[in-house]
């Protein structure tokens, strides 16, 4: 076993080199986790030094550790910083087998089933959200020039109104959905800042509609933002 605090612990992992930065992160996290780099219940080391080992940004190593946090492979204490879980090793290897298993998957597919499964979550979220579950959606709702700033508060937003919808089999299906989300947009990154000012505009679109408590236009209006958001990225209308 390597200890944290030895100055070894990164002896495994080496700079990403795949097509997808993410995506590389990913797989030597996993390959660390099964092969005891870290005992259950040890501290990870931080954003800023996985980084640095990486040679990736420290928003990459976030959407990374989102990923691990939303399989139960860590959990993270405020203040504190981020643990293995004591059963990581078994969700780990589930969580390998399911991304190898999506690696087949076209992004069309992908796009289909967001829409359906997300259009889905506004459809509840309007029915069952609270005036002050909608003023804390609107609270990140803001203009950014910064691509990770916005990464950070759309992800946000998109959680917030699963968590609005109270439905917990939609949730983790969305978890999912969202992971793999994560590694196309590292492949399409370098498109996205040309969307950023529609893609505000459609969530401005859904929270009113949420907020006039219309479920089926609120679903709507999520489906037309996903196509509408990866239309702009391929510069071309998506046939959904």
């Amino acid at each position: 076993m390597i200890s944290y605090c030895s100055g070894e612990e990164y002896k495994l992992l080496t700079a990403a080199t795949r097509s997808t930065l993410h995506e590389d992160v990913l797989h030597q996290l996993y390959s660390a986790i099964e092969n005891g780099q870290w005992a259950p219940g040890e501290k990870l080391p931080g954003e800023q030094l996985l980084a640095e080992r990486f040679e990736v940004s420290r928003n990459c190593i976030r959407e990374v550790m989102k990923v691990l946090a939303n399989r139960g492979i860590v959990w993270t204490k405020p203040g504190s910083g981020t643990f293995l879980a004591e059963n990581a090793s078994i969700l780990t290897y589930f969580a390998k087998k399911e991304l190898n298993s999506l690696g087949g998957i076209e992004l069309k597919e992908l796009i289909e089933t967001r829409c359906l499964v997300e259009g889905q979550v506004a459809y509840y979220a309007a029915k069952r959200g609270s005036d002050k579950e909608f003023d804390e959606l609107e609270g990140l709702l803001f203009e950014t020039d910064d691509l990770d700033l916005y990464h950070e508060m759309h992800m946000k937003f998109h959680d917030k109104l699963a968590e609005i919808a109270r439905n917990k089999m939609l949730t983790q299906i969305l978890g999912s959905i969202h992971n793999e989300i994560a590694i196309q947009r590292e492949r399409y990154r370098e498109y996205h800042t040309e969307t950023l000012k529609n893609v505000m505009y459609n969530h401005a679109k859904l929270l009113r509609c949420l907020k006039s408590r219309e479920p089926k236009e609120a679903r709507q209006a999520m489906v037309e933002h996903i196509i509408a958001a990866w239309s702009a990225i391929f510069n071309s209308p998506l046939d959904i």
